[in-house]
């Protein structure tokens, strides 16, 4: 106890030196604070993880969110979660098929897109470039069936 602060120290009925009262009340409530701060850094985390996760904060995934006493981790959570039919929002994988479907469409979408700025011989002239390039039938027909291509169509185009 001598690295103890000497304001610290009072002597009890026997004589002996204790810690002062004040300071062990200072600890209780400093010990209290603590034990509120790490309960509200769990409870973020576990809304950060619920968030990330889609588990609404309505009906029954509140009851849930509210009846979690598991870990703070995503796959606790999700490993929780997937106990309850319906509580995490279905997710399919994408395949490849599905993906390459979906970024034609986006191609196509933005070939309509009338903040486009490339005029027509502009989009011409790389169209004939990325023809001349391609290798294989399969590469010009991808040439073919691209957004820029797409975006030919219909429109007048001089070649003079």
């Amino acid at each position: 106890m001598s690295d103890v602060n000497p304001d610290e120290l009072v002597f009890d009925e026997n004589g002996d030196k204790v810690l002062n009262p004040k300071i062990r009340e200072q600890m209780r409530s400093q010990e209290k604070q603590n034990k509120e701060l790490v309960a509200q850094l769990r409870l973020a985390k576990l809304d950060a993880i619920y968030a990330e996760l889609g588990i609404s904060s309505t009906g029954l995934a509140k009851l849930f969110r509210d009846g979690y006493q598991g870990e703070p981790t995503l796959e606790a959570v999700k490993s929780s979660a997937s106990q309850y039919e319906g509580l995490l929002p279905a997710t399919t994988p994408v395949g490849d098929d599905v993906q390459a479907q979906l970024e034609a469409l986006r191609r196509v979408n933005s070939a309509n897109d009338p903040t486009n700025t490339k005029d027509a011989t502009t989009v011409l002239e790389e169209v004939k470039a990325k023809l001349k390039a391609a290798k294989t039938p399969e590469e010009f027909d991808d040439i073919l069936a691209s957004a820029d291509v797409q975006s030919l169509r219909n429109q007048s185009i001089s070649f003079s």
